[in-house]
């Protein structure tokens, strides 16, 4: 795998980045001597976060409390980093939230439009800044890293709003990654399958029991405590493709990160 020299002096932008995997790559890389800035709607995750960073000094990260979904927002922030540390050199859309395991005729309007908004036109919103960033910086170039799921490509391993979120997070890394190849910006998916993060928060107030039943039933095998992925290892993949060789190499792909669950 990568050595930290890959990662150094480059400046990667995590979206949702005070907590659960981004706080874990956002941290391997500021370890790594790159520079990192994060934004995430938790204003106490942001602060903790930053006090956890201070020993790596101030001027080498950025932390914002930034809606993802406002588009203003977003692109403010991009032009903080820029303007902070010159260029940009990597995009992780990580930012994400579950449903309910609601399928389509139980899925509230409410509950549907937040996990688009934040999955899927977050992600687009981060795409737009991060592509028009890299084309204006000398020299060109870029890559982003789009956190998809098994569920990107599995109709039953979360409800429909989440699954369709996924879905289209997927075509959204492969128009870029064919559009943008060109323009040495190269666009990667990482296929995630169970992870332990803050992402299943929603469920704190309930979920769907027949949808979470539907899903059991078509995937599994699953073991809490052996299946799911150790963030820090989806870090080091990450580290990985901050070399645009190894971008390019795989310019388009999707990235299965899941110990075989769903089996293949």
């Amino acid at each position: 795998m990568a050595t930290s020299s890959t990662a150094a002096g480059k400046t990667i932008v995590i979206t949702g980045g005070a907590g659960g995997l981004g706080k874990a790559v956002a941290s391997a890389f500021l370890s790594a001597g790159a520079n990192v800035a994060i934004f995430d709607v938790n204003e106490d995750r942001l602060k903790a976060t930053a006090a956890e960073w201070e020993k790596h000094g101030s001027s080498k990260f950025i932390t914002s409390q930034t809606n993802i979904t406002d588009e203003a927002a977003v692109s403010a922030f991009f032009g903080d980093v820029v303007a902070k540390f010159g260029r940009i050199d990597m995009l992780i859309n990580n930012a994400g939230v579950m449903d309910k395991f609601d399928a389509a005729g139980t899925t509230a309007l409410d509950m549907w439009n937040r996990v688009i908004g934040v999955n899927l036109t977050g992600a687009y919103l981060c795409t737009k800044a991060a592509v028009n960033a890299f084309q204006a910086q000398t020299p060109a170039g870029g890559t982003i890293i789009s956190i998809c799921s098994v569920a990107s490509v599995r109709g039953l391993n979360a409800g429909a709003a989440y699954t369709a979120s996924k879905h289209g997070l997927l075509g959204l890394m492969r128009n870029t990654a064919g559009f943008y190849g060109p323009k040495k910006i190269y666009s990667i998916a990482f296929l995630m399958g169970g992870m332990d993060t803050n992402i299943i928060d929603v469920f704190s107030t309930g979920f769907n029991e027949e949808g979470m039943g539907a899903m059991q039933k078509a995937n599994p095998g699953f073991v809490v405590g052996e299946t799911e992925i150790q963030l820090a290892d989806v870090a080091k993949y990450c580290i990985f493709y901050s070399d645009p060789a190894i971008a390019e190499s795989s310019n388009g792909t999707t990235v299965s990160i899941s110990k075989n669950w769903p089996s293949a």
